[in-house]
């Protein structure tokens, strides 16, 4: 490299894919040092490539590229995009920048105030996303230049400023080419490039000139760089067409090598990267408190409230017992004695009555007037007694298995239930359940039998398996869903809010200008990271003090199934740099968070137990695949069984959370060594 040159490129070329046009094609450049250099040309011409591969964003299939300086924090770049953070005010932006610079307060004002005199930028209050194109572009400078960059490199700069003040800015550019800053400029405005000490003419991937512009405007004998650049193409279309000589295939290395294994700016960088985070935040708070903490907890809440309350019912029934209207049958003086006889029909009536006020009973005459209402959505369920109810009950108790099965047929109860209402019909099944035996145990009592008879022979204890007293909790079907839900919204969240947030601005490119600035991929997750956990670490505790406080249902310990969680939100974490680092854009991301979700909602046992819905193998594809299934069976253990942490299931729950943030690291890992962008 020539000492007098702040960048010499020589036989540079690139395409975008293998079998690509070349976008570069045999490309020698050499830019002067303290000096302007104007790059021109037409769009599709391969500059803003060129630009990337100088500054570290892209490289090279072929050839050398030889800087003045040797880290990309003595880089100043401005893109063609933006590459602001809309959200941001003027004043975050340079504040940021500063922090990403480890520029100290004194100097950063100092600085400030000069770019807003120069740039005439707006109010620093404002913010990005309400201003101009061109006041937009102006901050963009701002930004470039505000760490006193030895290399500049300005993308278009000037598109849709004010002519009066474009020429203010090429004299302020002109003032730090003399203070000893090298500055690479592009522009389609061809004349305006005069400003410049030398210009390079630019086509089809190929450096057809590169000079002084009177030079080149004497040489060719007219009047302005227009005709010059024009002279060029007419040169280059009567040449050979250039192809990419064998010889001239060099092996391309990196000039930012002082920056490969140098992690001094590693704190900064990320302190830097939680402040934007923070703000960020701040700025959308309404939108982050929706999506995170009262989503989170409406779940929460749902799940315990879902199969508590139900819709008002009504139950019709027509009674063709033997005492039909029950006028004068009073249930609570019978003894069983043989001047008696009891009516299971009225005493059915009378338990439903007393034990299921909330759900009223209409008595009819004939089932078509019962069918009508019924038709009409008045009643879900419809009670058709027989004359014959009492008798075969009786007959059952008498006779055992001599019953007469004819008996059996016509003394039956009929139930007609509406079929489409599937949480109505599970309601009156229970609660006719609840009710028949009611009205069992009292006559087995009134009897003087015990009442225990008509109870199911079974008693379930758990000691037997685990070696201690332990309190049998009969199954809590809404405490399963909450469960799974706490497992589904810590794993599940990471992923939303880290795609929502990282996707949109790698589509803005808002994160370009910062990687170019020597900004790592893993400085920028670790900031997300570190946010990510502080906020499962709240938001879990939140989800815990409403499941374990207000409704008190678990058994087993907190901390156990809160460090699971834990474990458990940042495999999900991972599990959400790993989707953004491999997708183009917010629709992709946006795919593979509905299908995961849909996932682990159908195949994890959040609705219903894997065991019995998949094969063997579909079973063990889930445990594999998913780690909320192996999670929460061991937070169900924890909670039903007080299960230990050496618990074979607490175990496997741990376990699959630990194998999956490995598995997902080493991918990231060996992903971002081969990659400078997000």
């Amino acid at each position: 490299m020539d000492s007098k040159s702040a960048c010499t490129v020589r036989h540079a070329h690139k395409r975008y894919g293998r079998s690509g046009p070349w976008v570069l094609k045999d490309l020698k450049m050499t830019i002067p040092q303290n000096q302007i250099y104007g790059l021109l040309g037409s769009s599709g011409c391969g500059k803003t490539t060129l630009l990337k591969c100088l500054v570290g964003a892209l490289d090279l299939d072929y050839g050398s590229i030889d800087l003045i300086v040797k880290s990309k924090k003595q880089i100043g770049f401005m893109p063609q995009e933006t590459s602001l953070f809309e959200e941001f005010t003027i004043a975050e932006s340079f504040y940021f920048h500063a922090a990403l610079y480890r520029l100290s307060t004194a100097q950063a004002k100092s600085k400030i105030k000069e770019l807003t005199e120069v740039l005439d930028l707006p109010p620093d209050h404002r913010v990005c996303s309400t201003l101009s194109g061109g006041q937009v572009r102006r901050v963009s400078i701002a930004m470039t230049l505000l760490h006193s960059p030895s290399l500049v490199i300005l993308d278009e700069p000037t598109s849709g400023l004010d002519p009066v003040l474009a020429n203010l800015f090429w004299r302020y550019l002109n003032q730090l080419s003399v203070q000893g800053q090298s500055i690479i400029i592009t522009t389609h405005y061809i004349e305006e490039a005069r400003q410049a000490n030398v210009v390079g003419l630019m086509r089809q991937g190929v450096l057809l000139a590169e000079d002084a512009p009177e030079k080149l405007i004497a040489h060719y004998e007219v009047d302005n760089l227009e005709d010059v650049f024009l002279c060029l193409c007419n040169e280059q279309e009567t040449a050979l067409p250039v192809e990419v000589e064998a010889a001239k295939k060099i092996t391309f290395t990196s000039p930012f090598k002082d920056d490969a294994n140098n992690y001094s700016m590693f704190v900064p960088h990320t302190k830097a990267i939680l402040y934007k985070i923070c703000k960020w935040i701040i700025h959308n708070w309404f939108a982050f408190i929706m999506l995170s903490y009262c989503l989170s907890l409406a779940c929460i809440f749902e799940s315990n409230e879902c199969l508590k309350y139900f819709p008002p019912q009504r139950v019709g029934v027509i009674n063709n017992g033997e005492n039909g209207t029950c006028v004068n049958y009073d249930p609570s003086g019978f003894n069983c004695s043989e001047g008696q006889r009891v009516d299971f029909s009225c005493q059915l009536l009378d338990a439903w009555r007393k034990e299921k006020p909330h759900i009223p009973l209409s008595i009819y005459n004939n089932i078509n007037e019962a069918m009508k209402d019924g038709k009409a959505r008045k009643l879900i369920t419809i009670l058709e007694i027989p004359y014959n109810f009492t008798s075969g009950i009786l007959e059952r108790f008498d006779r055992g298995t001599n019953v007469d099965s004819e008996l059996i047929e016509t003394a039956s109860m009929d139930i007609h239930i509406d079929s489409t209402d599937y949480m109505a019909i599970y309601r009156i099944e229970q609660d006719l359940r609840d009710v028949f035996y009611s009205v069992l145990k009292d006559h087995l009592k009134s009897c003087g039998y015990l009442p225990q008879v008509a109870k199911p022979p079974l008693r379930i204890k758990q000691d037997a398996f685990f070696g201690k007293n332990i309190v049998y909790q009969q199954y809590d079907y809404s405490l399963h869903i909450a469960m799974a839900c706490m497992c589904a919204i810590t794993y599940l969240l990471p992923l939303f809010l880290l795609t929502i947030s990282l996707c949109l601005e790698k589509m803005s490119g808002a994160y370009t200008r910062v990687l170019v600035g020597g900004v790592r991929i893993v400085e920028i997750f670790a900031g997300y990271l570190l946010m990510i956990v502080i906020f499962n670490f709240t938001n879990t505790a939140a989800m815990g003090l409403v499941q374990f406080v207000i409704y008190g249902k678990p058994y087993g310990s907190f901390w156990p199934i809160y460090t699971m969680l834990q474990f458990l939100g940042f495999s999900g974490i991972l599990f959400g740099f790993f989707v953004v680092i491999i997708v183009k854009g917010l629709s992709e991301s946006a795919a593979i968070c509905i299908v995961a979700s849909l996932a682990l909602h159908t195949f994890t046992g959040f609705y219903w137990p894997i065991e019995a819905a998949f094969s063997p193998l579909v079973g063990l594809f889930s445990c594999i695949v998913f780690p909320m299934t192996l999670v929460l069976k061991a937070v169900m253990g924890i909670i039903l069984k007080d299960a230990g942490f050496f618990d074979r299931q607490v175990l496997y729950g741990y376990g699959i959370c630990v194998a999956h943030s490995i598995v997902y690291a080493g991918i990231i890992y060996l992903i971002i060594r081969k990659r400078s962008t997000l």
